[in-house]
């Protein structure tokens, strides 16, 4: 199939009947990284995989940058990113154009591409559009081989998730705490949300200490590659409310060296080939576990995304079981920090390490393997909200479905994963508002002054973000503010002014100024929002009090009716009267279309108080149908009148009759 180029450079697109018909096939078939539904866009418009090439004199952190947020505040969600040369995305059709137009943009794709026509863009590239044509290809027809299962992949002999050994064993869901209320140096997959660094490294044997008996060859390492970006994509795919995100860094397109041969080695000698690979890279910590922490959280910082872990991958082409030698092929540590699998993953077989990689990836984020063997009871819990094991077959659970944590292929075909698995992840929505618990966040916000000058305010606070509070772990928040918005009366809301120029952590101090505000008393309300749609449900609150250059602190309020009003309405009108600088109201008086001025009937019988709501006897029978102008003044106890009344315009409706004919029988 050729590649549809919305940018011709040096290659050629292909006819509109073409495009046509595979858009067809793609809306019927292809769910890149997001749900069956198809997740819309602001304007209801359906979002359309894309692949999107920069050219290779704009491929930097600055130009992939601006694409990036192109995407995101058209609508769009970004999958894969590939730094700095790629980025796999799902967009409204209607910005496909305007992204095809930017000048660091080399193509866009919607189809399959022909990696014969982007080999000038170099080797990786080449690399990134076959993981582009995989995930094509895998949604068409599944890669997965059901055969193998059965056959060749008898029941493990024992459990695949470990607690890393750097943390405590008293307690394996006690995570080291953070040192603020953002993941810290332990933390880096502790629920499945928001955006991912993935380091993928192969390591290859140099013969110095064993011999070499392995060798990946230019298609293995692909096939590595495209298979993990599957696994992942299999997970971003299954849930959308997730916004999972993943950028990758590459050491499988030259795997790190190692003295050793991994796959004759038992599961323990890990620490030796891995802190080879480590080391070539210039980490050179004393225990291998803290090589690969330090790596990840440089790779959460470069690429700026919430969690990080790394994939190592063994070559075992040349070996009988495709197992190390105490029988282990494929493990996690829960949480972190790594996963290792095996090439050939024991009968799974290499075109099968996607369903075997999305099953170790759960683990990566918490969720506890529930096949018989490992042995894992139905009670036992885990994960950033500590959930049960329930869908576990080792005991009589509540649940027995299939699920990605029971292993096998039949769970990653069918996308199947049980409540209990997602709740280890993080994925419960408790209340139901559409944000997982993780991300629902709480958003206190305050005032810490306000300055007044005549009829504006200037108001200065903070607002900050409390994590969703988990039972076991630290808890920690992957959102961020944007923005804190203020109103007056519950109007509309106005945006205020981080103090810094952006709302982009989790602490912020903002300030705003309110001008030309009427006389009178005022309600401001202030709430904060963050990066997962949260807003603060309780409001910073304060009365403001705005003197009338005229009268002072006597002032009269009428109250709008809803709509036009109607013999069959009622007869009233209401408002309040009140003296901000403590006087008593002694008479309220209104008048329709400047006529003569009437007595307004106190709500609890007499005006003797410095706060008096009150109703207007307006005889709305007599009013023929139009609009009318109703004011109205107080008066306080020095006789004083005032001058800047209130007013406000109503509307008499025209009654409708409407004739029913009566049938009488016999007539």
């Amino acid at each position: 199939m050729m590649g549809w180029l919305l940018k011709p450079r040096a290659f050629k697109s292909t006819g509109i009947i073409l495009k046509v018909n595979l858009l067809i096939i793609f809306m019927a078939t292809f769910t890149l990284a997001f749900s069956p539904s198809m997740v819309q866009a602001q304007e209801h418009e359906l979002l359309e995989p894309i692949f999107v090439l920069l050219s290779p004199t704009h491929n930097n952190l600055l130009e992939m940058d601006r694409i990036q947020t192109l995407i995101k505040t058209n609508g769009g969600h970004i999958t894969h990113t590939f730094p700095y040369q790629a980025i796999i995305a799902k967009v409204p059709t209607s910005i496909i154009q305007q992204l095809s137009a930017q000048p660091s943009v080399a193509g866009v794709y919607t189809e399959a591409v022909e990696l014969a026509m982007i080999d000038v863009y170099g080797s990786n590239v080449r690399r990134y559009a076959a993981v582009w044509n995989n995930l094509i290809i895998s949604q068409q027809t599944p890669a997965s081989d059901m055969s193998l299962q059965a056959a060749e992949h008898p029941d493990e002999p024992h459990d695949d998730a470990f607690i890393a050994p750097d943390l405590s064993q008293g307690n394996d869901l006690d995570l080291v705490s953070a040192s603020s209320v953002t993941p810290g140096y332990y933390q880096t997959s502790e629920y499945m949300a928001g955006s991912v660094a993935v380091g993928i490294v192969l390591v290859e044997s140099d013969g110095s200490v064993d011999p070499s008996t392995e060798d990946w060859t230019e298609d293995e390492k692909q096939l590595v590659f495209s298979k993990i970006v599957a696994a992942l994509n299999w997970w971003a795919d299954l849930e959308t409310k997730a916004s999972l995100s993943f950028v990758y860094d590459d050491h499988f397109s030259n795997p790190l060296p190692s003295g050793v041969e991994p796959i004759i080695r038992p599961r323990k000698d890990q620490q030796y080939w891995i802190a080879d690979a480590m080391g070539a890279l210039g980490y050179n910590a004393p225990s291998y576990i803290t090589r690969v922490r330090d790596y990840n959280n440089n790779l959460r910082d470069i690429y700026k995304t919430d969690w990080a872990f790394t994939v190592f991958v063994v070559d075992s082409s040349n070996d009988f079981d495709n197992r190390f030698s105490d029988g282990y092929f494929a493990y996690a540590y829960l949480g972190g920090p790594f996963m290792v699998m095996t090439y050939g993953n024991n009968g799974y077989g290499p075109y099968n390490m996607d369903a075997v990689a999305a099953h170790e990836i759960g683990h990566i984020f918490h969720a506890l393997d529930q096949y018989y063997s490992a042995s894992k009871p139905c009670t036992l819990r885990s994960g950033y909200l500590d959930i049960e094991n329930q869908n576990s077959q080792y005991g009589t659970c509540i649940s027995n479905v299939t699920s990605i944590m029971r292993g096998d292929i039949l769970p990653f075909v069918i996308k199947a994963i049980d409540a209990y698995a997602a709740g280890q992840l993080g994925w419960r929505d408790s209340d139901g508002d559409n944000i997982f618990d993780p991300l629902d966040t709480e958003l206190p916000v305050s005032i810490e002054t306000i300055s007044q000058q005549d009829n504006s305010i200037t108001v200065n606070g903070t607002a900050n973000i409390v994590p969703y509070p988990s039972p076991t772990h630290t808890s920690v928040t992957i959102n961020t503010l944007t923005g804190v918005q203020y109103r007056f009366d519950v109007g509309a809301w106005q945006p205020a002014i981080a103090d810094d120029g952006a709302f982009d952590t989790t602490a912020e101090n903002y300030h705003f100024t309110a001008t030309s505000l009427p006389p009178g008393l005022h309600t401001l309300d202030i709430a904060a929002l963050d990066s997962a749609g949260n807003m603060s449900e309780v409001y910073a609150s304060e009365t403001i009090t705005i003197l009338d250059p005229v009268d002072g602190g006597l002032n009269t309020e009428l109250y709008q009716p809803d709509g036009a009003l109607t013999a069959n309405t009622g007869s009233t009108l209401n408002g309040v009267a009140y003296h901000l600088q403590g006087g008593i109201v002694t008479r309220v008086e209104y008048r329709m279309d400047n006529g003569p001025w009437q007595p307004a009937i106190a709500e609890d019988g007499a005006f003797d108080s410095n706060y008096e709501s009150f109703t207007l006897p307006i005889d709305i029978d007599d009013l023929e149908p139009g609009t009318y102008l109703v004011e109205a003044r107080a008066i306080d106890a020095n006789g004083y009148t005032e001058i800047n009344f209130a007013s406000e315009e109503i509307s008499m409706a025209e009654l409708s009759t409407i004739f029913l004919p009566i049938l009488i029988n016999g007539m």
